[in-house]
């Protein structure tokens, strides 16, 4: 996908438009548009790094690309863009529908059912190589079809082969150490979750009599963390 220029004017006048969605002390993060798209802004956090060569953005529908191959439902990126004089890069994109992992266990809606489901769903990406560091309840989205696919990509590797042991170990501590979800991540959550990761994981069976002691060990250690903030 090409990136095109996009005026410091007629930014200022969609974020005029637009209703803010996240922001933080350097501005604007993710802005909805009055068509219902959104527009992500990619600040480059150092003047030397590798958005001199491939942009946040381009990066971000690269990977959103690589997962509809994959058959893995996520958003779906209309337009790139530069903002001249600044090196920063903008994403237009058409949101992925659906409710958030994080809405549903704030609001008591995930069931052991539903996460026993989303523990094949984990094994599924990794089996495909989908290294995905911020997979966390907020950036999992289960959809009106009861599909279960990812939001904000720009944090991602796609290997063309299952994902190796040290990498699903931190995958694991990404998708349990967000702070907002630990108060509603219960033990008899994580064991569905487990269930359906050992179910699906393709591991042999000497590795997965391991996997889900560790699992445990990382969430008990995730949990004390809460308990001592």
């Amino acid at each position: 996908m090409r990136i095109h220029p996009l005026s410091r004017d007629q930014l200022d006048s969609l974020c005029h438009q637009g209703r803010v969605i996240e922001q933080d002390r350097h501005g604007i993060k993710v802005l909805q548009l009055s068509d219902g798209r959104f527009l992500k802004f990619f600040r480059r956090k150092r003047w030397l790094n590798r958005d001199l060569l491939a942009p946040a953005a381009v990066r971000f529908a690269h990977h959103a690309v690589q997962l509809e191959r994959l058959g893995i439902p996520t958003l779906h990126v209309d337009s790139l863009h530069r903002i001249p004089g600044e090196p920063h890069s903008v994403a237009v994109y058409r949101p992925l529908p659906g409710r958030t992992l994080r809405q549903l266990l704030a609001r008591g809606e995930a069931t052991p059912q539903l996460m026993y489901r989303i523990g094949t769903f984990l094994a599924l990406l990794h089996r495909r190589g989908v290294y995905f560091r911020s997979v966390h309840p907020g950036n999992i989205v289960v959809t009106g079809m009861q599909q279960f696919g990812l939001i904000d990509l720009l944090d991602m590797k796609v290997r063309p082969w299952s994902m190796s042991r040290w990498a699903r170990r931190r995958n694991w501590l990404h998708f349990l150490r967000a702070p907002p979800d630990r108060p509603y991540l219960t033990p008899a959550l994580i064991d569905a979750v487990i269930l359906g990761y050992l179910d699906d994981a393709d591991l042999p069976q000497r590795e997965r009599d391991s996997v889900g002691g560790r699992v445990r060990q990382t969430y008990e250690s995730v949990r004390r963390l809460t308990s001592d903030v």
